[in-house]
């Protein structure tokens, strides 16, 4: 158990200890210990006078800076250099490997068809007949749109107004053929 012990202070400085100490810890003991903590990692003394602020927080600044740049450094060397190092032992290992095996094998359309399986035939065989659906809607398309440039509208003065077709009676044969 924490030995405790009493310290002497004015009234008016138990005051404001009391004040700030609710506002940062909860107890008494953790507010002086941060203190102290900051007085020591900081370097800054409680009885030097700071007459330019700036400048002593410059080299308050400086100071973690050198810390934090320490900081790095060991992690470098304890962490990351033989992560690195193990992890480059291992590519090693397996470029090794990859040289000894042929990047590229080449083989013959023989050799592609023999060694596909019954799905992957019948995939390409659906994939033949629907490109030349795709084709063969294409050119229906074309068709019907010059079939649709060939129309004329007449207006008619006596009855409903229509459209004629204006091609001749081969080509209409010609398309029949081809659908029917």
């Amino acid at each position: 158990m924490d030995d405790f012990n009493t310290i002497r202070l004015k009234r008016k400085t138990l005051q404001e200890f009391k004040e700030y100490s609710l506002k940062t810890s909860p107890n008494y003991s953790e507010t002086l210990e941060f203190m102290i903590a900051f007085f020591k990692d900081t370097g800054i003394s409680p009885y030097d006078t700071i007459r330019n602020p700036i400048l002593a927080s410059t080299v308050a600044i400086y100071r973690r800076l050198d810390y934090i740049v320490a900081l790095l450094k060991d992690i470098e060397k304890t962490q990351l250099i033989p992560t690195r190092e193990m992890l480059e032992s291992l590519f090693e290992g397996v470029e090794k490997k990859e040289e000894k095996q042929p990047l590229y094998i080449e083989r013959t359309k023989e050799e592609i068809e023999a060694s596909k399986t019954e799905s992957e035939k019948l995939i390409d065989q659906y994939q033949n007949l629907y490109d030349e659906s795709r084709e063969q809607l294409t050119e229906t398309r074309k068709q019907l749109i010059q079939i649709l440039d060939d129309l004329t509208y007449v207006k008619n003065t006596f009855g409903k107004d229509y459209y004629r077709l204006d091609i001749p009676k081969e080509k209409i044969e010609e398309i029949k053929e081809k659908f029917l």
